[in-house]
C-alpha cells in the first residue's frame, strides 16, 4: 500500500547561490545514495569508480561540484541547484546544468539530479520541485530537459515517465582496461 504523505508546512523553492548550503546539500545528497543511483554521468563526472560503485572520496567531490554551482551567479549561470525547503529545513535539490554551446537544434538543459530527504518522499517534494524547475527553465528559453537515472533505479524511471518524460536511448559502457 501507498501511503501519500502530504507536507504540513509551506514548500519554498529556489535557486541556491548561498555557500552556507553547501554542507546541508552534500548531506542530503549523500543520505539518498545507493548503487542503484549510479548512471553514465556519474562514472563520467568522477563521483563513481565503476558500476554499483562509489568514489572513497565522494564527499570531497561532490562538495567542490557545490561549491563551484554555488559560485555562479543564477540569473546567468549554466550550472544551476534548485533548493527546496519545509520550513528551514532542506528536503529537496536539484542539480541543473544547461547547455552552453547553443549547437543543438533546440535549447536544452540536463537535469543532472533530483533528490528529496527521505523524510519528504512520497509528500509531492520531487514532483513540485520537478514542476518548478521545467517553468523555470522554460523561462530562460529552455526547450527541452534531458535526465538519466541508473538502470536499476526503477522508482526514477517510473517517477519521470509520469512526468511526460520519454526514453530516448540505452547508454553502454564497455571496460577496456584489462581484458579484450
Amino acid at each position: 500500500m501507498l501511503i501519500s504523505r502530504t507536507p504540513t508546512a509551506p514548500l519554498r523553492i529556489e535557486w541556491c547561490n548561498d555557500p552556507a548550503q553547501e554542507r546541508a546539500i552534500v548531506a542530503l545528497f549523500m543520505a539518498q545514495l545507493s548503487p542503484r543511483y549510479i548512471s553514465h554521468s556519474e562514472l563520467q563526472e568522477q563521483r563513481a569508480v565503476a558500476i554499483g560503485e562509489w568514489r572513497a572520496d565522494l564527499p570531497d567531490v561532490l562538495a567542490a561540484q557545490v561549491r563551484h554551482a554555488l559560485a555562479q551567479p543564477t540569473a546567468t549561470s549554466h550550472t544551476l541547484i534548485a533548493t527546496a525547503h519545509v520550513d528551514n529545513a532542506l528536503a529537496g535539490i536539484a542539480f541543473v546544468a544547461i547547455d552552453e554551446t547553443k549547437r543543438a537544434s533546440r535549447t536544452f538543459a540536463t537535469l543532472d539530479d533530483l533528490v528529496v530527504d527521505a523524510r519528504h518522499q512520497g509528500a509531492g517534494v520531487g514532483r513540485r520541485m520537478f514542476d518548478w524547475v521545467c517553468a523555470e527553465l522554460r523561462t530562460r528559453g529552455v526547450e527541452r530537459l534531458f535526465l538519466e537515472s541508473g538502470i536499476g533505479n526503477e522508482d526514477a524511471h517510473r517517477f519521470f515517465e509520469a512526468r511526460g518524460c520519454t526514453p530516448v536511448s540505452v547508454t553502454m559502457l564497455k571496460e577496456l582496461g584489462g581484458q579484450p
